[in-house]
C-alpha cells in the first residue's frame, strides 16, 4: 500500500495548522508600525501578503474542483503575483480584513480537499491539463500549497521583525 494517503493528510494537517499560525501571528502584533512595512525595498506589506494568499487559494480551489470533475481548470489571469497584488490595492486595504477574505477561501479549500478520497492515486496524480500548464497534479498543488504558506509566513515575520 502506498504511502501517498499519509503524506496527503500530514499536507492537509499543515494547511490548517498555517492558518491558525498566520491568523496567530497577525492578531498579535503590538507594533502598528509594522502593518506600513515591507520585507526589503519593493517586497510586500503583510496585507498583501494576506490578499495573495486569498487569490492564491482562491484559484487552487477552482483547480482542485476542476480537477475532480476532470474538467478544464479556471484560466490564470497571467499576471505576476506582484502584478496582482498592485491591481488589486492590497497594499491599502486593512491586513485584519485580508486576513479574513483568505480564511473565507482557505476554510472551504481545505474543506474540498480533505473531501476528496485520499486512495484515489488516479485524480491525485492525474496530469495537469495543456491548459494549465501540463504535468502539475493535484498532489503537487497540495504539496505546494502547505509549502508556499510557509514561505509567506517566513515573509511576515521577516517584516515584523523589520529585516
Amino acid at each position: 500500500m502506498s504511502a501517498m494517503p499519509r503524506y496527503r493528510r500530514w499536507q492537509l494537517w499543515a494547511l490548517e495548522k498555517n492558518l491558525l499560525n498566520i491568523e496567530h501571528i497577525v492578531t498579535t502584533i503590538t507594533d502598528p508600525a509594522a502593518f506600513d512595512r515591507r520585507d526589503g525595498g519593493d517586497g510586500w506589506m503583510i496585507s498583501e501578503v494576506l490578499g495573495h494568499l486569498a487569490d492564491v487559494d482562491s484559484y487552487f480551489l477552482g483547480r482542485a474542483r476542476a480537477f475532480a470533475e476532470n474538467s478544464d481548470p479556471p484560466p490564470s489571469s497571467g499576471k505576476s503575483p506582484d502584478e496582482m497584488v498592485i491591481e488589486a490595492g492590497y497594499a491599502e486595504q486593512d491586513a485584519l480584513d485580508l486576513l479574513e477574505k483568505w480564511k473565507t477561501v482557505r476554510v472551504p479549500y481545505h474543506a474540498f480537499m480533505a473531501s476528496l478520497p485520499e486512495d484515489d492515486e488516479e485524480l491525485w496524480e492525474r496530469p495537469g491539463r495543456p491548459a494549465d500548464g501540463g504535468g502539475f497534479t493535484l498532489n503537487d498543488q497540495l504539496v505546494l500549497s502547505a509549502y508556499h504558506d510557509l514561505d509567506h509566513i517566513h515573509q511576515i515575520v521577516k517584516i515584523i521583525r523589520g529585516m
